[in-house]
């Protein structure tokens, strides 16, 4: 049996959980922020601050000059792997083997699951369908490898990549889709890749 692994990526994992817990905040754009050489920093942004330009690393002043009425909220340290962690315990309902990857995602071995939810396709779409009813955004794929499901839940616009296809796939990703260091992609980026 060919092994079968799966990539969740939780695009906004802590401002969706922020938006579970408060959900007036689900009407106006926010960012977390966080204290780092003495001026405050957008650790985190909601899909509507995003939208408008604001991203992390930006500073909150920035963040306030684009839009004057954004609400921020001091980060939790450590808030990724406590909620990474329990997601994957509840992940185990889909697999007897889920990790955490941060800083926002998870790995399911999948292989010789499929079947008892009708297929790959059923099984992809029963675990995003919970989870986007959960209140997370998130992006899904299922590949034979590890890196594969990743780069494609990243980056790609297929969830389902069989052995087939999947080379071809990989091939129109990214550079980033090959989970390099931040200084080589700089480089490959500077040279044109």
């Amino acid at each position: 049996m060919a092994k079968r692994f799966v990539s969740i990526w939780f695009r906004h994992l802590k401002t969706d959980w922020f938006q579970l817990r408060r959900p007036a905040l689900k009407d106006s754009p926010f960012v977390l922020a966080i204290s780092e050489h003495g001026r405050k920093l957008v650790a985190a942004a909601d899909p509507m601050a995003e939208a408008q330009g604001i991203y992390p690393g930006a500073t909150v002043a920035d963040a306030r000059a684009i839009i004057p009425g954004i609400q921020v909220i001091d980060d939790i340290p450590g808030l990724p792997e406590k909620l990474l962690t329990a997601l994957a315990a509840w992940a185990i309902r889909f697999t007897p083997s889920a990790a955490i990857d941060l800083p926002g995602g998870l790995l399911l071995d999948s292989t010789g699951c499929a079947h008892l939810w009708g297929g790959e396709e059923p099984y992809l779409q029963t675990i995003q369908n919970r989870l986007q009813t959960a209140g997370y955004d998130i992006r899904i794929a299922m590949a034979d490898t590890i890196g594969a499901a990743w780069g494609q839940a990243r980056y790609g616009d297929q969830p389902l990549l069989t052995c087939q296809t999947q080379s071809e796939a990989l091939l129109s990703l990214p550079p980033a889709a090959l989970r390099l260091e931040p200084a080589i992609l700089d480089k490959l980026q500077k040279l044109g890749f």
